[in-house]
């Protein structure tokens, strides 16, 4: 019997016929390294926003203190000048240690709201002061005022619709880079008293 010579179709067939499963094969492993890696960012993204909304859930009350405190509203009157120092030594630690993962918009947000809040550097060991007036403080609280805590005020008093401006900022990037939403308004409570100082 005699067989017939490789002719150049049947080694084009052969070629094709080893070359389908190969390219199928490539094929399938690129699919699967890019299923794996969009897997692997959306993995990231979402331990992201977990981290980040823990973050909120700590600090976001934190600066709602503060700005009760210094704009009047709510539960100012619960707050010790004391407290609202050391508060401020607590919000540096957890805005520095949190900036990494959020947006530079952030950070500057946090140290625009701090800088109307408090008068740092007021010399070597010294806590930083409220920025806000004592005398409505004193009056409301007369019952229990100590006179130690004036020391805690500043004379270079912030205006308090400047400091809810800047909380409304503070939260507006808080929701857009947690991505709960682009736009945020914050809700306003009321109106600043107009006989603070």
């Amino acid at each position: 019997m005699l067989t017939a010579p490789w002719n150049s179709l049947e080694i084009a067939k052969l070629i094709a016929g080893l070359f389908t499963p190969i390219a199928l094969g490539c094929f399938g492993i690129y699919v699967h390294r890019v299923t794996k890696r969009f897997e692997h960012l959306q993995w990231r993204s979402q331990k992201l926003v977990e981290k980040r909304l823990a973050i909120y859930d700590d600090l976001a009350p934190h600066f709602n203190d503060l700005l009760c405190y210094f704009t009047y509203v709510g539960g100012w009157r619960d707050l010790d000048p004391p407290d609202v120092v050391k508060l401020k030594r607590v919000m540096d630690k957890k805005i520095y240690l949190g900036a990494p993962l959020f947006s530079t918009e952030f950070f500057a947000a946090c140290m625009t709201f701090q800088n109307l809040c408090y008068e740092t550097y007021n010399g070597w060991g010294r806590d930083a002061s409220l920025r806000t007036n004592s005398h409505r403080r004193r009056e409301a609280r007369s019952n229990d005022w100590k006179t130690d805590w004036d020391e805690y005020f500043s004379a270079n008093v912030a205006d308090p619709s400047e400091i809810r401006a800047a909380y409304k900022r503070v939260m507006e990037v808080f929701a857009q880079d947690i991505g709960v939403h682009t736009t945020f308004a914050v809700p306003v409570s009321g109106r600043v008293p107009a006989n603070v100082r």
